[in-house]
């Protein structure tokens, strides 16, 4: 069982919320903010938070995870399954003292002892969960469940707050054409980023990304195919990077990604699988075949600072595109 020391520092994080994320905007922002706050203040081992999907009401997933359930980032739960489903149902906290002999958590404790669900609701509706753990059988006492309760009472509001601000925001910040978000967008993201990178030590990859002979194409086949090949780039690219990723039309045929917690090398093995893409389509009337030129820069080893990145993914892609 923790010591008392433990409930202290817990206190200490939900004054720190109150004071510095009362005007947090940014859902990836404050997923990221509350993960390494929870670890670091509240003594928690393993930390977890899932989200009711807005267009899906029986689907969670999970938008942030950090520490031994780091691997369920990104993924989703059906209602009926689980413990974050059993604690949004019930709209309680739900203490597992043993999650290895809990069949309400089986294959989901992986070297955990114990772990506390707890739902988060706003107003009269749940949004979702969280789940924090610790390595110690039985290492929450009552004491940590009130106080988990409390905590996501206030963690309700702040993401029924940033919920509200991205969907107003979305339409400044999405590009019409692509549905990706635009340049804007990716510039805030990327400042986020490079403050948090800062903070934790942990290496930052981006990149520049344009069309070959996009000119070629509206000449050929028309203005009409050419923003079909720009849209199904687009969406070729996003679904073919990770979740926690960014991909942004930067403007015209330029496209950036965004690479958080990611060394170079791991950017350019993502690159190498998107050197060339199938066209939209297979008739004469949209090019059969789309090539992509690539730039790629990486935080610290080519900089710290955006601007400094951004000029050297686009030297990088004229270095690539002059080469052939």
């Amino acid at each position: 069982m923790r010591s008392p020391d433990g409930a202290d520092k817990a206190l200490e994080f939900l004054s720190r919320l109150a004071r510095e994320f009362s005007a947090v905007l940014s859902l990836d922002h404050l997923v990221t903010q509350i993960l390494e706050s929870l670890r670091e203040a509240a003594a928690f081992d393993s930390c977890m938070i899932g989200l009711i999907d807005g267009r899906d009401a029986d689907l969670l997933t999970i938008v942030g995870a950090t520490g031994l359930c780091a691997y369920a980032r990104d993924g989703s739960v059906r209602h009926g399954h689980g413990p974050l489903w059993a604690a949004i149902d019930a709209r309680m906290p739900l203490n597992i003292p043993d999650i290895q002999a809990d069949p309400r958590a089986r294959g989901q404790g992986g070297q955990t002892g114990s772990a506390l669900y707890a739902p988060l609701v706003a107003g009269d509706h749940a949004i979702g969960a969280i789940c924090v753990q610790r390595l110690e059988v039985g290492a929450f006492a009552a004491s940590d469940v009130d106080l988990v309760a409390l905590l996501c009472t206030y963690l309700a509001s702040l993401f029924e707050t940033a919920h509200a601000h991205e969907r107003v925001a979305a339409l400044a910040f999405a590009d019409a054409l692509t549905d990706l978000p635009n340049r804007r967008a990716f510039l805030d993201r990327l400042g986020v980023e490079l403050l948090r990178g800062r903070r934790t030590g942990r290496p930052l990859s981006l990149a520049m990304v344009d069309v070959d002979h996009f000119k070629a194409i509206n000449d050929r086949y028309g203005h009409a195919a050419g923003d079909a090949a720009l849209r199904h780039v687009a969406q070729t690219l996003k679904q073919g990077t990770r979740g926690y990723d960014m991909v942004a039309r930067y403007g015209g045929d330029e496209f950036v990604l965004l690479f958080p917690d990611t060394p170079r090398q791991i950017a350019e093995a993502i690159r190498k699988r998107f050197r060339e893409i199938p066209g939209a389509g297979t008739s004469g009337d949209v090019p059969t075949r789309l090539v992509l030129s690539w730039g790629i820069a990486s935080c610290p080893e080519d900089g710290t600072a955006g601007d400094v990145l951004l000029r050297v993914t686009d030297a990088r892609l004229y270095e690539m595109k002059g080469a052939r």
